[in-house]
């Protein structure tokens, strides 16, 4: 299976993943809700705010920093969070998410087919809130939807890669109807095990089928001897 860690996610999943948060920003009635995917040296974010919300640029600029200290939380720790009121917790009240405005939050990781870390999923509100259990199962089950796309994505490039080095064997194959070698797009003429080698993953170990072994043994004695 392709490695989830490396995949080019199709735009329609980052579509797909976007409207998620969209509607879980409304149906919490909390005003930015995102989908957090780890890359290479950041965290891209996919919805920034939910539709109703008025929020505009600065609480843009805020929704990012309260993002990288809440969310860093759970992708480092693997682990749900929930924070109902950061003004009152002795280890947020200072963090970078409640000066940014944001007081409450809840998060749920999402994870690669292999179990591999792959971002969050995450709520904020700025006001205090409990976030009801039914909202943190609904957070769960888009973790788990986000983490079937991925094994359907990463299935579905392993499929296109085979389907590629079939394609590469279809057609008429020019071969020698004396040496059997294969000519090809080259204009080179090889042996079928070289040309076949070089546009699959068949490897080739040698032998004597039982007509050769005839043709080439069958007048020595060792050979009339050897069955009986």
């Amino acid at each position: 299976m392709a490695d989830t860690s490396k995949l080019r996610i199709p735009d329609i999943a980052i579509v797909k993943w976007r409207n998620i948060a969209d509607l879980l920003a409304k149906l919490a009635g909390v005003p930015a809700a995102t989908i957090n995917i780890i890359e290479e040296d950041s965290v891209r974010v996919i919805g920034q705010k939910s539709r109703d919300s008025a929020a505009g640029d600065g609480d843009h600029i805020s929704l990012q920093k309260g993002l990288k200290v809440y969310c860093a939380a759970v992708i480092e720790s693997r682990e749900k969070l929930i924070v109902p009121d950061a003004g009152k917790s002795a280890f947020w009240k200072d963090s970078e998410g409640a000066k940014a405005g944001y007081l409450a939050y809840a998060g749920v990781p999402i994870f690669q087919p292999d179990g591999e870390i792959f971002g969050s999923v995450c709520i904020f509100d700025t006001k205090p809130n409990q976030f009801d259990g039914t909202i943190v199962r609904l957070m769960e089950e888009f973790s788990e939807i986000i983490t079937g796309h991925l094994e359907l994505i990463a299935k579905n490039i392993s499929l296109e890669a085979t389907l590629k080095e079939v394609r590469t064997l279809q057609g008429l194959i020019p071969i020698c109807a004396q040496c059997k070698k294969i000519r090809d797009d080259k204009g080179f003429w090889q042996k079928v095990e070289v040309y076949l080698e070089e546009r699959s993953n068949a490897r080739f170990t040698h032998g004597l089928c039982e007509d050769c072994m005839q043709k080439l043994y069958g007048k020595e004695k060792w050979f009339k001897e050897k069955d009986k």
